[in-house]
C-alpha cells in the first residue's frame, strides 16, 4: 500500500473514531487505547500522519470500532408545537429520563440517549402536561403536539449564564400567590420577591440587582427598549401581568445578543401570537380597570390587545387629602395612569412569521404644599413599537430580523405665586437587529449584528416670573450611534458538562450637531453626522454548568460588561425626573464584570426547589450628580456637575421553595454589601451605597382552603436605605449653616411591610371564570419613609432653633376590592 494512502487511512480511522466521543469516559478510555498501543503493539497512533503501516491500520480500526460500542448514544432532536395552532412551543421543559432541557424558539431540544426506551415528560406552563415512551435504536426526529392549557398566563425566569441555565422559573400558578395591589396582577413584583432583586423600597421606581443602580439594567418590550418600566414611584409596573406570556431576566452572565448594560437584562415578551379562537379578560375595582383580548381575525392573522386606567384621582386621593391636617408636608396629591398595549401576529406559512407590537404609556402626577402654596406636577411616557420576522430552516435553524423604535419623554413643572418653571427631557431609539440561531452537532451558534440610534435631549429649561420669560438659548441636543456584532455557542460538551462561551463587539459614536462654549465664550460648532467622539469595545462572557444529578446544577458564570449611556441620578428617591446621558468626550462610559457561582436544586417530581448563589462585582466609571435643581437648567454644563468613581458588590442569595400542596410559596433571603468610592466624595475614602442593604428578606405564602378560596401573603423586611445626616449647626450671618457627618453614614430605619389577599372563585366553567379579590396593602399601617429631610424651627433673631428630622411616607394601609372575569 503507498505511504501516502496508508497515510490517508489512518487519518480518516483516527477522526471517524474521536468523532464518536461524546463523554468524559469515552476519552479515558481513547488514552488507555494509545497507552496500550504505543506500550504493547510498539505503535505510535500520532505518527500515523507521516507514516502508517498494517498494524496502526488495524489498531484504528479496533479503535473506532470500541469508540463506537463505547459512545453508544443516539441523537434525538424532539420537536414540540401547538395542536390548535400549529405553532412552535418555545420554552418548555423537557425531561428524558435523567437528562433534563428546554425548546428554543423553534420548539426544539436535542438530546443524546442511550438504546433502550425512554420515558419522556413534558411539562409547560402554558399547556397540558405530556407523558410518553420512546425507542431509542438510532438517530431520530421526533415531533409532539401538545394541548394548550385554559387561562395560562406568565412565565418568569432568572437566568445565570444563558437561557437555557435558568436558575429559576416562577410559572402563572406562582404569580397568583402574590398578593395584588389595588386588584392588579403584577410581574415586577413577583420578580422582587426573588433574592439579588430590589426595589430600594416605597415610592422608588427602578429595580435594583446585585449592586447596580436602575440604570444599569436594559429593560425590553418585545424587544424595544423601555427606560421607565414602572408606574405610581414603583407600586405599578409599566406591564399589565394578562397581556404577558413570558419574562426572562439575566442578572450575571448576560448573553452577546445583548449589550450596553452592567447589571441585567429583563425581556418581556406579550401574548402576541396566532390563535383560532376567542380569549378575553377584565378586571374592575375601586381603584382602577383593566381588560385584555385576544381576537382571531382569519386564520393567518390575530389580534392581541390590553388596556389599563385608574381613577384614584376619584377615589383615594380626594379621600387621604380630607385626612390630613393643615400642617401635613403633602396635602394636595393626585394621580392617575393608563397604559395600552397593541399587537398583531402574521402567520404566513409553516417557515415565516410576522409579529408587530406597539405599546404606550402615560404618568400624571402633582403633589403641592399648602402651607407654601407650592404646586408640583409631573408627566412622563413611554412608547415603544416593534416588528419582529422569523424565518424557520430544517433542523432547527432560524433567522430573527427585527425593527425597533422607543421614546421617553418627563416633563417636571413646579409653580409658586407668580413663579412657574419648567423642564423637559426626551430619549428616543431607533434599532436594526438580525441574528442567525445555527444548531450544530453539540453546538447551538447563535451569531448577528445590530444598529442602534440615539437621541438624548435630558433638560430643556423653561422660566418665567410674572409676565418675564427667561432666554437660555439653544438646548443642545446629543447624538450617539452603536454597531455591534455578537457570537454565542451553547457548547454540550458531555451530558453532563455545558458551555456558554460569547462575545459582543460595539463600535461607539457621538455625533453632532453638538456645540461647546468655551471659557472665553467662544464656541466650538460639530455638524450634523459629524464624529466628536468614538471608541471601540468588546463584552466577552462565559458561562459554566455541570450537572451533579438529574436535580442538583453547578453553574458559574463571568463577564465583562461596558455600558455607553448613564443616567443621572437628581433626587434623594428615583424619581422620573432622572435624566439620561450618552458618553462624550469628557463622560466616560461605565465598565465592569462579574463572577457568580451557584448550586440550583430542582426535581421535576419532589416537592421543594433550593438554591444558593454567590457573586462579585466590580464597576468603574459611575457619576454622581453634584449639583442643585438649578444646575440642570442650563444642560451646556451638566456635565461641569458630575463626579466620578467606582464601586464594588458582593453577597450571597438564598432561596427556598415549596412547589405543591395545600400550602406552597417561596423564602427568599440576600446578604449583600454595596460599596463606592469616589475621589471628592467623603475625601476619597470608601462609603455605602445608597441602596446598600445589608439583608433582604421575603416570605411569601399561599393557602389554598378549597376550590373556591385561596389565601396569600407576602411579607417584606430589609435594613433601611442609607443617607447624610447633619452632625451639627452654625449660625452664620442669620443664617443656618449644616456640617455633614461620613458620606451615607447613617440609615434610614428598617424597612418592613405584609400584604394580605384572599381569592373567592364565583364562577369556573370550561371556557369562563370569575372571581373576587380583597386585598390589603401594608396591613399594620407602616410608615416606611422613602426619604428623611431636616426642618429648622424657632426664632433666628433669639438664636432659639430647633432641627428635626423629617421622614416623608407615601401610603399607609390600603385595602381595595376587585372583579375578575376571564372568558377564554
Amino acid at each position: 500500500m503507498p505511504r501516502e494512502l496508508n497515510s490517508y487511512i489512518c487519518i480518516i480511522m483516527q477522526f471517524y473514531s474521536i468523532s464518536y466521543f461524546q463523554s468524559l469516559s469515552q476519552w479515558r478510555l481513547y488514552v488507555r487505547l494509545l497507552l496500550y498501543a504505543k506500550t504493547v503493539l510498539k505503535v505510535n497512533p500520532l505518527r500515523a500522519i507521516s507514516f502508517c503501516n498494517a498494524k496502526v491500520v488495524f489498531f484504528l480500526t479496533i479503535l473506532g470500532f470500541l469508540s463506537q460500542k463505547v459512545s453508544a448514544q443516539h441523537k434525538i432532536d424532539i420537536f414540540l408545537y401547538n395542536k390548535v395552532s400549529g405553532l412552535a412551543i418555545a420554552g418548555a421543559e423537557v425531561k428524558a429520563d435523567a437528562e433534563l432541557g428546554t425548546t428554543d424558539s423553534v420548539g426544539h431540544v436535542l438530546f443524546y440517549l442511550k438504546k433502550g426506551v425512554c420515558k419522556i415528560n413534558i411539562e409547560s406552563a402554558d399547556y397540558q402536561h405530556s407523558k410518553f415512551s420512546l425507542k431509542v435504536d438510532s438517530a431520530q426526529v421526533f415531533k409532539r403536539y401538545l394541548i394548550p392549557r385554559q387561562g395560562a398566563i406568565a412565565e418568569v425566569v432568572v437566568a445565570n449564564s444563558g437561557s437555557k441555565n435558568a436558575g429559576s422559573t416562577l410559572t402563572a400558578k406562582d404569580l397568583e400567590k402574590v398578593p395584588v395591589f389595588m386588584g392588579q396582577k403584577d410581574p415586577l413584583r413577583l420578580l422582587q420577591t426573588l433574592p439579588g432583586i430590589a426595589n430600594a423600597g416605597d415610592g422608588n421606581s427602578g429595580l435594583f440587582i446585585r449592586g447596580g443602580t436602575s440604570g444599569q439594567n436594559l429593560t425590553l418590550f418585545n424587544h424595544a427598549v423601555v427606560y421607565n418600566p414602572a408606574h405610581l414611584l414603583g407600586f405599578f409596573s409599566v406591564f399589565n401581568g394578562e397581556g404577558i406570556s413570558k419574562m426572562k431576566l439575566y442578572k450575571s452572565g448576560i448573553p452577546s445578543e445583548y449589550g450596553g448594560r452592567l447589571s441585567s437584562v429583563l425581556e418581556v415578551l406579550s401574548k402576541n401570537r396566532a390563535s383560532d379562537s376567542l380569549s378575553f379578560a377584565g378586571n374592575v375595582s375601586l381603584l382602577g380597570a383593566d381588560i385584555s383580548a385576544l381576537l382571531p381575525v382569519t386564520k393567518k392573522i390575530s389580534l392581541n390587545t390590553s388596556l389599563r386606567k385608574t381613577f384614584m384621582g376619584l377615589t383615594v386621593w380626594p379621600l387621604l387629602s380630607s385626612l390630613q391636617n393643615e400642617h401635613s408636608n403633602f396635602n394636595k396629591v393626585g394621580y392617575d395612569f393608563f397604559d395600552v398595549t397593541l399587537g398583531l401576529s402574521y402567520q404566513v406559512n409553516s417557515y415565516n412569521e410576522i409579529n408587530y407590537s406597539s405599546f404606550v404609556s402615560g404618568d400624571d402626577f402633582n403633589y403641592g404644599i399648602r402651607r407654601f402654596d407650592i404646586d408640583n406636577k409631573m408627566d412622563w411616557g413611554n412608547l415603544s413599537q416593534s416588528l419582529v420576522w422569523k424565518s424557520f430552516f430544517k433542523a432547527g435553524a432560524y433567522l430573527t430580523t427585527l425593527v425597533t423604535n422607543s421614546n421617553y419623554r418627563f416633563n417636571f413643572g413646579m409653580q409658586q405665586d407668580r413663579y412657574e418653571a419648567k423642564i423637559t427631557s426626551n430619549i428616543e431609539d431607533y434599532s436594526v437587529k438580525s441574528f442567525l440561531v445555527l444548531p450544530v452537532a453539540s453546538h447551538e451558534l447563535k451569531l448577528g449584528a445590530e444598529y442602534v440610534k440615539h437621541r438624548y435631549r435630558p433638560n430643556t429649561p423653561y422660566v418665567k416670573n410674572a409676565e418675564t420669560v427667561y432666554d437660555f438659548g439653544a438646548s443642545n441636543t446629543y447624538h450617539s450611534d452603536e454597531s455591534a456584532v455578537f457570537i454565542s455557542d451553547d457548547w454540550r460538551l458531555t451530558h453532563k458538562i455545558s458551555l456558554n462561551p460569547g462575545v459582543r463587539i460595539t463600535h461607539y459614536r457621538n455625533l453632532g450637531p453638538y456645540f461647546v462654549v468655551n471659557e472665553d465664550g467662544s464656541t466650538v460648532d460639530y455638524g450634523k453626522g459629524q464624529k466628536i467622539s468614538a471608541f471601540t469595545y468588546a463584552e466577552p462572557s462565559l458561562g459554566f454548568t455541570y450537572k451533579l444529578s438529574s436535580a442538583a446544577v453547578l453553574k458559574s458564570s463571568l463577564s465583562y460588561n461596558v455600558q455607553p449611556v448613564h443616567l443621572i441620578s437628581v433626587t434623594a428617591v428615583n424619581f422620573p425626573a432622572d435624566f439620561w446621558m450618552p458618553s462624550t468626550g469628557n463622560l466616560k462610559p461605565q465598565k465592569g464584570y462579574q463572577a457568580s457561582t451557584g448550586l440550583f436544586y430542582n426535581h421535576p417530581e419532589q416537592h421543594y426547589e433550593a438554591s444558593v448563589d454567590f457573586y462579585y462585582k466590580e464597576m468603574k466609571g459611575l457619576s454622581e450628580f453634584s449639583g442643585g435643581i438649578m444646575n440642570l437648567i442650563d444642560n451646556l454644563k451638566i456635565e461641569e456637575h458630575l463626579l466620578f468613581g467606582r464601586g464594588n458588590a458582593y453577597g450571597a442569595e438564598f432561596f427556598l421553595k415549596k412547589k405543591y400542596g395545600k400550602l406552597s410559596g417561596w423564602l427568599s433571603y440576600t446578604l449583600a454589601w454595596n460599596n463606592r468610592k469616589f475621589p471628592l466624595i467623603n475625601a476619597g475614602q470608601s462609603f455605602p451605597s445608597k441602596y446598600d442593604r445589608r439583608h433582604d428578606l421575603t416570605v411569601l405564602a399561599a393557602y389554598r382552603l378549597n376550590k373556591r378560596w385561596q389565601f396569600n401573603s407576602t411579607f417584606n423586611f430589609a435594613t433601611g436605605n442609607t443617607y447624610t445626616k447633619p452632625v451639627s449647626r452654625y449660625m452664620i450671618s442669620g443664617n443656618i449653616v449644616n456640617e455633614y457627618g461620613p458620606f451615607n453614614g447613617n440609615r434610614m430605619p428598617a424597612y418592613h411591610r405584609l400584604d394580605l389577599s384572599a381569592n373567592c372563585l364565583l364562577k369556573a366553567r370550561a371556557h369562563q371564570k370569575s372571581e373576587l379579590v380583597f386585598s390589603v396593602y401594608n396591613v399594620y399601617s407602616r410608615l416606611n419613609p422613602i426619604y428623611i429631610y431636616f426642618m429648622a424651627e424657632g426664632d433666628l433673631e433669639s438664636y432659639r432653633v430647633s432641627v428635626s428630622p423629617k421622614p416623608v411616607s407615601i401610603l399607609p394601609v390600603l385595602p381595595s376590592l376587585s372583579y375578575r372575569y376571564t372568558f377564554r
